[in-house]
């Protein structure tokens, strides 16, 4: 077995050490005798949480992500993370990669610095924006070409869900190492108002605000959020201008039916941060040191990324009786974007400073439609009661695109750029567009049967890619043919788990689930032009929650996660007439990776005010089947360990009353940036920080004033890098201040 390697024994280092003690403190704090009340009543899709702190967090112990029912999260048989709003708050998060930072199992910045999207990893594999794997509020944003995909505001968010491990049986077809749903803000009683002003260190400034209102029998319920930002970001001569608004409305139409209308507007006009760098001058130092992490090296003029994305939906539901109910959500989703970018184009000159380049520009048009039908009953067998969910989900997405090849712009020097000015010629045009489509039929049924939690759940889908290419030389004018592509993929998908609800909050569980991706390519990289079955996945998970009786949930979980059917070069030489151009070797599905972990992560308040979050992972991953020569080898870009921690305490009487103080640690272990295993990442840690002041009220208004600092001593590090031209720096410090007025 292939064997991982360490850059050193992470559990003797400070950081794991501290990570055990307080971990260990729901023990030592039950024993003190601390208790909190969480008897609170519960809401079908919507999440409960228990008694509220001093500093304002919350411990959400009920989310219906997992299953698409009210369940509690411990005592649902897999390992499930819920970043509440007020953590997103306290920790001053600005974007679904921030939220992610103190979750086990996760890689983040695939991609390095980059305001476009939301890329990450969970588990080992790819469950960020180009895998097509995030949704919202339960339903996937359309996938789209060239760079085309949706990003939310996290400002928009009432939590984050992340639900580890396959979930196709909910969700169709989705990667297997988990997925993130988020779920946004909606109409609410009793509603707080909040207005929110800050500025960030790059001199990049916004304005928030969170309204709400209803009428007196709360039967009409109406929020409206939004947010503007505008000025520069951590990358050289780079702004960005970021607007949206989302209004939501609920109806109360009768006792036992309600409908809610959720709409989005969002504008990103200005530059993008993500470039390609070398890897000399990043991950290997030159004779000149390496590059600053906020050094530009493509053209002012040139760098732009536009996008505007807007959304219409409802979730309506209605029970029948006690025991039945049955509730609809809909959505259709809009997403046009402009990318045009220089980069790196081969490795950097013998100099040791100088950088060839390449440019691009790419179009983007997606419209998605979704919907999602399910209904859900509750009875008794005997001494086993049932919970009954049968649903149908349905999604298609239109999409088109266009890439353009460029005259190349003179070379840069990295350590001192001077830009020339580039003047644009597209020499040719690369087109695309199809329409995806989905259907899914899922049954599941979740039995109690004393202190047994049993569950199990089933899919079948039916899938249809039906896409595109066309060429274009400027030049002479001349277009190509246009080359249609249809697959046509089946899939059944399974999932099982077991738990037991045991004394003092312990419940121990096992659990099997499976997914399923159409494979990504067409029946042109088959030698034999025959359709590819989908790439699958497979887990076993076995693991232990415990839930205090204070505001807390801690899980450890052990995981075998495979993935199979991947697609590899066709090892026969003589199969080289592949691709819709006749020249590329052919593709067989011979691949399989296996990712083995152990997690551990706790979010806790064992005294009030004082509340800590903890998250520690071993991975351990390989290839296990390759026709390549990558048998054996790691997967690229799982990380041998990671882990954070961070504690938020309040002080609540005496002449500093209102003052929270919090910290916080992120450690990234090695890992490779390729399948080859030929570039080595380093391990890293990050430290991040925040102070905030309650200054109670002044006026009408309850008014707190908050700093918050990411990795704080600025380190440089490279996330990832895959090849000589294709490495990318990870976030540099972040300074955010803020104040906030509710009323």
């Amino acid at each position: 077995m292939h064997s991982t390697r360490f850059p050193r024994p992470f559990a003797r280092t400070p950081l794991f050490l501290s990570l055990t003690v307080l971990l260990a403190l729901p023990w030592s704090a039950q024993a003190a005798g601390a208790v909190a009340d969480t008897d609170n009543g519960t809401d079908a899709d919507t999440a409960t949480l228990d008694t509220v702190r001093v500093n304002a967090y919350r411990t959400t112990t009920h989310t219906s992500g997992a299953t698409k029912t009210d369940t509690p999260i411990a005592e649902t048989s897999r390992s499930v993370s819920v970043i509440a709003r007020e953590e997103l708050d306290a920790r001053g998060v600005q974007n679904l990669n921030e939220a992610m930072r103190y979750v086990a199992g996760v890689a983040l910045e695939s991609s390095g610095i980059d305001n476009r999207v939301d890329d990450f990893r969970l588990r080992g594999f790819d469950a960020g924006s180009w895998s097509n794997n995030v949704t919202i509020d339960g339903m996937r944003a359309p996938q789209g070409s060239q760079w085309n995909r949706t990003m939310i505001d996290s400002w928009n968010l009432e939590r984050v869900e992340v639900l580890k491990g396959p979930s196709a049986v909910m969700y169709g077809q989705v990667a297997p190492g988990g997925m993130v749903n988020q779920v946004s803000k909606t109409p609410q009683p009793n509603p707080e108002q909040l207005l929110r002003i800050g500025v960030d260190g790059h001199g990049q400034y916004n304005t928030a605000f969170d309204l709400g209102q209803g009428s007196g029998d709360d039967r009409h319920l109406f929020r409206l959020v939004g947010l503007y930002r505008n000025g520069d970001t951590q990358i050289d001569r780079t702004r960005q201008e970021h607007e949206f608004v989302a209004p939501s409305y609920t109806w109360q139409i009768a006792e036992r039916t309600r409908l809610t209308l959720l709409g989005l507007y969002q504008r990103d006009d200005g530059g993008s941060t993500y470039q390609f760098l070398p890897l000399d001058g990043t991950l290997r130092p030159t004779a000149y040191g390496r590059m600053r992490n906020t050094a530009f090296i493509g053209e002012p003029g040139w760098n732009t990324f536009d996008r505007t994305i807007w959304t219409a939906g409802y979730v309506f539901e209605h029970a029948f009786g006690e025991h039945w109910t049955f509730s609809q959500s809909a959505r259709h989703t809009d997403v046009e974007s402009l990318f045009r970018t220089v980069v790196t184009n081969g490795a950097l000159d013998a100099d040791g400073r100088t950088q060839k380049r390449r440019a691009t520009w790419g179009t983007g048009d997606s419209g998605g439609d979704t919907a999602d039908t399910r209904l859900t009953g509750t009875f008794d067998t005997g001494a086993a009661a049932h919970t009954l969910l049968a649903g149908v989900d349905w999604q298609k997405a239109d999409w088109d695109g266009a890439r353009g090849a460029m005259v190349n712009p003179a070379d840069i020097d990295i350590f001192n750029p001077v830009y020339t000015g580039y003047v644009p010629v597209t020499t040719s045009i690369s087109y695309s567009g199809g329409t995806n489509r989905q259907t899914g039929l899922y049954l599941q049924d979740q039995i109690a049967l004393n202190r047994w939690r049993f569950n199990v759940g089933g899919r079948y889908d039916w899938t249809k890619d039906d896409t595109y290419t066309r060429s274009h030389t400027v030049a002479s004018g001349v277009y190509g043919p246009r080359v249609p592509a249809v697959v046509n993929n089946e899939a059944l998908s399974a999932n099982a788990g077991v738990l037991f609800a045991g004394d003092g909050g312990f419940t121990p569980y096992l659990s099997y689930a499976e997914s399923f991706q159409p494979a990504g390519s067409t029946v042109s990289m088959s030698f034999a032009r025959t359709p590819f079955d989908p790439v699958t996945g497979k887990q076993w998970e076995g693991g232990l929650k415990y839930q205090p009786a204070y505001d807390g949930l801690i899980t450890v979980s052990a995981y075998d996660l495979r993935q199979q059917n991947i697609l590899t070069s066709d090892p026969d030489p003589t199969h080289a007439t592949c691709g819709t151009t006749g020249v590329s070797q052919c593709q067989v599905q011979d691949g399989e990776g296996r990712v083995r972990g152990v997690e551990l992560e706790g979010r806790i308040t064992p005294l009030d005010g004082f509340s800590v979050i903890g998250a520690l992972t071993r991975m351990d991953s390989e290839v296990t089947r390759s026709n390549n020569g990558y048998r054996g080898k790691q997967l690229a870009m799982v990380p041998d360990w990671t882990a954070a921690l961070w504690a938020d305490y309040t002080i609540e009487a005496g002449a500093l009353s209102g003052l929270s103080v919090a910290a916080g640690v992120r450690y990234n272990g090695e890992s490779y940036g390729d399948s080859a295993n030929l570039y080595r990442i380093p391990s890293y840690a990050l430290w991040d920080a925040a102070v905030r002041y309650d200054l109670g009220r002044l006026g009408a208004a309850s008014t707190q004033l908050a700093l918050n600092v990411s990795n704080l001593t600025d380190k440089l590090f490279v996330s990832t890098c895959s090849g000589v031209s294709s490495c990318f720096y990870g976030t540099g410090r972040t300074v955010v201040a803020t104040a906030r007025f509710a009323w």
